[in-house]
């Protein structure tokens, strides 16, 4: 008997630590910033050696925007589980939020430290295919002084499509685009499609470069099959509004897609390394891009100020909203 008591209050604190940083994982993955914040500041608190709360805690920071406080708690993450690949992937996420606005002379600084860190997360777990991306984004648009390089993304590229072809073949072709290879990555969006036709991505991304290229059409005509299978899918529907906003096409079929996208959105994406779905924010966003196409200024600025009110933070809406003022 006294055994199970000494084993009840041994585990305990752990199923307790296990509990709180539930409640807030749920409401971080409802994007709902504020409520997961002050989950996470409790738990770190009451807590101050839960490298895993550190680490929630600092990707919340991360998601408000607020990449200084991010890097401080996530250094903290690193600092706790110093073996966590994920700890040292998020921590270069905050400091690569912190270069993109840096000033010139502390750009160097901070790359240098984008490297290194995403360099130890890799080290840590080859297959985390999350820290390879950002490994690949930094080759991609850091300059060769700086460690970038294109034979070094395209390396990166190489890696990842060994261990997830999906992702591989989507940095394939949004590379070829980059560099003005529409051949490319006409040839990778195509294959995807065809390898993945009930994911939305690809098509969606396909669909858009279609419309780029001058060809709705076909961009309809894909969006059309992936409604077909899956006709209950929102995500199909967006793409469906986002399309007649690039195309000015289909304009009453658009918006009705993205009210119906409104009335029931889906829930964010809990997991790792997949793209999250559009915010509410987002969809009037195109929404104002329908009532534009169709001459209604008045209708689009209403729709981009509620985008805002939805998303301050949101440079989509923002940029939207100067340009009917």
């Amino acid at each position: 008997m006294r055994a199970c008591l000494l084993l009840l209050l041994a585990t305990a604190p752990l199923a307790a630590q296990s509990a709180d940083l539930g409640a807030g994982i749920a409401h971080y993955n409802g994007r709902r910033w504020a409520e997961a914040h002050t989950v996470f500041a409790a738990v770190v608190k009451a807590q101050p050696r839960n490298g895993d709360a550190a680490l929630w805690y600092g990707r919340t920071f991360l998601a408000e925007g607020k990449a200084n406080d991010a890097e401080k708690w996530l250094e903290k993450a690193v600092d706790l589980s110093p073996q966590s690949s994920e700890a040292h992937l998020w921590l270069a996420r905050a400091v690569g939020m912190q270069a993109m606005s840096a000033n010139p002379i502390r750009q160097p600084f901070l790359a240098r430290k984008i490297k290194r860190t995403v360099d130890r997360a890799i080290e840590l777990n080859p297959d985390n295919v999350d820290a390879r991306e950002l490994r690949w984004q930094f080759y991609a648009m850091a300059p060769s002084v700086m460690g970038g390089g294109a034979e070094k993304a395209r390396t990166e590229v190489a890696e990842i499509t060994k261990r997830n072809r999906y992702r591989g073949q989507l940095l394939t072709a949004g590379a070829a685009s980059r560099a003005r290879d529409f051949a490319a990555a006409e040839r990778a969006l195509k294959s995807l499609v065809t390898e993945y036709p009930d994911s939305v991505q690809p098509m969606g991304s396909f669909a858009l470069f279609l419309a780029d290229r001058g060809r709705p059409s076909e961009a309809f005509a894909l969006v059309d099959a992936y409604q077909k299978r899956r006709p209950a899918d929102p995500l199909g529907w967006f793409q469906v509004g986002r399309l007649a906003a690039a195309t000015g096409q289909e304009l009453d079929r658009g918006e009705e897609a993205l009210r119906r996208y409104l009335a029931a959105p889906p829930a964010p994406s809990p997991v790792a390394g997949m793209p999250s779905v559009p915010t509410l924010a987002t969809v009037h966003v195109r929404l104002g891009n329908i009532a534009e196409r169709r001459g209604n200024k008045a209708a689009a600025r209403a729709e981009y100020q509620r985008a805002l009110a939805l998303d301050p933070r949101s440079n989509l809406a923002k940029r939207a909203l100067d340009g009917v003022k």
